[in-house]
């Protein structure tokens, strides 16, 4: 799916592109946009992440 920033994955095209689990993917906490029940994250955060790696930050 495309929008004005590009092109939107699905949380299970997210999932299989970083080469995590759906489960572990939802964990992350990143920014997604939701249209109705999918879920979708914007292709270059995706490849952001796997450019510079995921970093995480303890919030507690």
């Amino acid at each position: 799916m495309e929008n004005k920033n590009g092109v939107l994955l699905t949380h299970k095209e997210a999932a299989q592109r970083l080469n995590v689990s759906g489960r572990t993917l939802a964990n992350w906490n990143l920014n997604k946009i939701r249209i109705g029940r999918k879920i979708y994250y914007e292709e270059q955060l995706i490849e952001k992440i796997l450019l510079e790696g995921w970093k995480h930050e303890n919030k507690r």
